[in-house]
């Protein structure tokens, strides 16, 4: 290639080169969508950091625990039922001192006033009966044992059998005969002091039962001497 060649083509080079370029021809789809939109997401940009400005100076919020409330209007005439009582979350500082937790086991038990559709339930609500830890379906049933001796071995927690006989009767001796239980393996509640016995004969113990076995305690308290066996 001689002289004037190179020189030709130098020229053209220098007049490409100087030429200015069109607008976007070169450059990427997201510079010419930011170079469009350049004021909208500015605004976007301000208004976001303006919200995060917001949260960050915003207290957190308030911690909240889980209770017991009544799903609809109840009275204390009858137990608690499933589905009388939900779950429902307050804020920590508004829940009432002594709310049931939601685990809490509350069928079976009794109110002890009436309560309105949505209240806390407190502790102070719910009857506490003192057969409950020993089964949601058992009563605690007065039995006035004929032995005082052998109440006093007694303490809550034992364990007794309940026996009934009947006295001898000089008129009937026939009657007399061996005992018989009324229930058997029943734990002891409480055992009364001496002076809360009322005068009666014997001495009074309290003992967890069904309803149908206090039925018939009472029954054979009418006419016959109750006595008891001792199993822990």
């Amino acid at each position: 290639m001689d002289n004037r060649s190179r020189r030709v083509r130098r020229a053209y080079f220098r007049i490409m080169t100087d030429t200015p370029r069109p607008p976007y021809r070169h450059r990427g789809a997201l510079t010419r969508f930011v170079d469009r939109h350049r004021r909208a997401l500015a605004a976007l940009f301000t208004a976001a950091a303006l919200v995060a400005a917001v949260l960050a100076v915003r207290p957190p919020p308030p911690a909240t625990v889980e209770v017991l409330v009544a799903a609809r209007d109840l009275d204390a005439s009858g137990p608690l039922a499933a589905g009388d009582l939900v779950p429902a979350s307050l804020p920590a500082s508004a829940a009432p001192r002594g709310a049931v937790d939601p685990g809490t086991a509350t069928a079976g038990r009794t109110l002890n006033a009436p309560v309105r559709r949505g209240e806390v339930i407190t502790d102070a609500r719910l009857s506490t009966t003192p057969a409950l830890p020993y089964g949601d379906d058992l009563v605690a049933v007065p039995v006035r044992v004929a032995d005082p001796g052998a109440v006093s071995l007694l303490s809550p927690g034992d364990r007794v059998d309940v026996l009934a006989a009947r006295g001898r009767d000089e008129f009937a001796p026939a009657r007399a005969g061996p005992a018989s239980e009324v229930v058997g393996d029943r734990p002891v509640l409480a055992v009364p002091p001496e002076a809360d016995h009322g005068g009666e004969g014997g001495a009074l113990i309290l003992i967890a039962a069904s309803p149908q076995e206090a039925r018939e305690l009472a029954g054979r308290a009418a006419d016959s001497r109750l006595s008891i066996t001792i199993r822990s």
